[in-house]
C-alpha cells in the first residue's frame, strides 16, 4: 500500500512538473468556441436545477426532521 502511495505522489509531481514546462498554444477561438462555452455553463445550470428539482422532498424532509 505505501509503494502505492509514493508511486501517487510521484506521479502527481511530475504531472505539474509537465504542466509548468508546456509552452504556448497559440490556438484560435473562433466565436462558435465561446457560444459552445455558454451553452455548457446553461446546460449545467438547467441540470442542478432540475436536479434539485427532483429530490426536493428529500432535501426538505431531511432539514426539517432535525
Amino acid at each position: 500500500m505505501m509503494k502505492f502511495r509514493s508511486g501517487v505522489s510521484i506521479l502527481a509531481i511530475l504531472m505539474i512538473l509537465g504542466h509548468l514546462s508546456i509552452s504556448d498554444a497559440y490556438a484560435y477561438l473562433d466565436p462558435g468556441s465561446g457560444s459552445i462555452i455558454i451553452q455548457m455553463l446553461v446546460g449545467t445550470l438547467v441540470g442542478a436545477g432540475i436536479v434539485l428539482k427532483i429530490y426536493w422532498q428529500r432535501f426538505k424532509m431531511k432539514f426539517l426532521k432535525r
